[in-house]
């Protein structure tokens, strides 16, 4: 229920900064010439779409959370399309009014701020639609993309306010005072105190915990004991970085693995397969890391209604299972679970831990051995209905896991809201192909509805983590 109004809430309050300065500009608006209301309309419009835009991903805690990381990086595309094809339309409704600033050569300073910001929000789409080349750097990607936007929003800004058109009206006046002030406010506390001041996020390596031949787990306490450890739900994500800076520094997120309930310390488990995983998992004893969370929604609600949850993990996936499993037996839950593990042979993770929460929980541990996860392998482990629709499924790993798991899921009828997937990468959402003659022709997208919370996860997951 907490989160059903807390998303509400939000969904409401984005809303309104994108939608009412536009109101405000065509109700306070002077001019009876078309032209001009349309270009003036357009502009508002593509202004509030761009906050928002610049807002949604800034790590907010209690957004992601509510929506869930998949949903807020869909609504930054999808308003960043907005912003751009509404300044787009602005820009030709203004240069078919005036013709004279077809030159941007020639044109006056505020036109000229004008062309930049198009310019520089032009760019923007244009390196975010063609993504990051392979074998390219993301840091520099993603550097470059925010700060072409951030370009961009700037010289928006200066433009507005050297026209002095919105500006001169006493109640738009006040409409983009306080639209700047929420957008400063989000931008300062996500870029400079939380990189610089922050003491919650300040933790030392206590030790490091080694799981298998390529895989180790970080054990972190919090430097500031009296302030108490982080707090989270199982299943939730942390974004880590080795030094503090506002910029020129890296980070990348890592799934919680330790219980909920033990909030003296955090644990962390990486797949060595990079260069930034390979720093991390060679720290030493007693020196500093700073994070920056939790995000996420991958998480088990406890106030609805559940029977027991059935958590299927691939490779490094079992990450956030082991968080639920652990907060489960903490809380000495005594519910049925399963666990349906599809991991590489050569290096079973947590083997020795999960024989002993299989003692401690009513857990069933299901391995794989190489076998695909379908429908029929699902069948074997699941309850018949009505006891399956009463569980919750977690599904975390690679995407053809993701891909047998959904579609088999959706053939057997459990009900939508009740699925819960941790996708690799930023690459959308995943879609579920049925084999044929189960429902629509092979090959046919679909998403069914799940909730899909595509994780960036430098724990050996991500490729592409993203930066906010």
């Amino acid at each position: 229920m907490r989160r059903r109004m807390t998303t509400t809430a939000w969904a409401g309050a984005l809303v309104l900064m994108a939608v009412v300065p536009f109101a405000m500009s065509a109700w306070r608006g002077n001019s009876t010439r078309i032209g001009s209301m349309l270009s003036v309309g357009l502009g508002v419009l593509g202004l509030g779409a761009l906050v928002v835009v610049v807002l949604v991903p800034s790590r907010i805690r209690t957004l992601t959370r509510a929506f869930g990381v998949d949903r807020v990086m869909g609504l930054h595309r999808w308003l960043g399309t907005l912003a751009l094809v509404a300044v787009v339309m602005h820009a030709a409704v203004a240069l078919w009014n005036h013709q004279e600033l077809l030159n941007p050569f020639t044109a006056r300073a505020t036109a000229q701020v004008g062309w930049g910001a198009l310019v520089s929000l032009l760019l923007v789409g244009g390196v975010a639609a063609g993504g990051r080349r392979p074998g390219a750097r993301y840091e520099i990607w993603a550097r470059l993309h925010v700060g072409l936007a951030a370009a961009g929003l700037l010289l928006a800004g200066l433009h507005v306010l050297w026209l002095n058109h919105l500006v001169a009206d006493p109640v738009m006046r006040v409409c983009l005072v306080v639209l700047s002030g929420v957008l400063l406010a989000v931008l300062s506390h996500r870029w400079v105190w939380r990189p610089l001041f922050s003491r919650q996020g300040a933790y030392v390596v206590y030790g490091v915990r080694r799981e298998g031949p390529s895989v180790s787990t970080l054990v972190l306490a919090p430097v500031h004991l009296r302030r108490g450890g982080m707090r989270f739900d199982p299943g939730q994500f942390v974004w880590l970085r080795l030094r503090r800076a506002v910029v020129g520094t890296e980070e990348h997120p890592f799934t919680i693995a330790s219980s909920a309930n033990v909030t003296g310390r955090l644990e962390l488990t990486v797949r060595d397969q990079g260069d930034f995983s390979h720093r991390v998992a060679a720290l030493g004893q007693g020196q500093k890391v700073w994070l920056d969370g939790p995000h996420g929604s991958f998480t088990a609600e406890q106030d609805r209604g559940c029977a027991g949850l059935v958590l299927v993990a691939g490779g490094v996936g079992i990450t956030p299972m082991m968080s639920m499993l652990r907060t489960l037996a903490e809380r000495g839950d005594t519910r049925g679970h399963r666990l349906v593990l599809a991991e590489r042979g050569s290096e079973p993770l947590f083997a020795d831990e999960l024989d002993v929460l299989s003692r401690r929980l009513d857990l069933e541990i299901i391995r794989t051995a190489g076998r695909r996860v379908d429908l029929s392998m699902l069948t074997e482990v699941l309850p018949g209905r009505p006891w399956r629709d009463e569980l919750d499924y977690f599904v975390c790993g690679p995407p053809s896991l993701l891909a047998g798991t959904l579609a088999a899921l959706e053939q057997l009828a459990v009900p939508v809201g009740r699925v819960h997937t941790e996708q690799f990468g930023w690459s959308g959402p995943m879609p579920v192909t049925a084999p044929a003659g189960s429902g629509p022709a092979p090959g046919t997208p679909r998403t069914a509805g799940h909730r899909v919370t595509s994780r960036p996860a430098a724990d050996a997951r991500a490729r592409e983590p993203y930066t906010r």
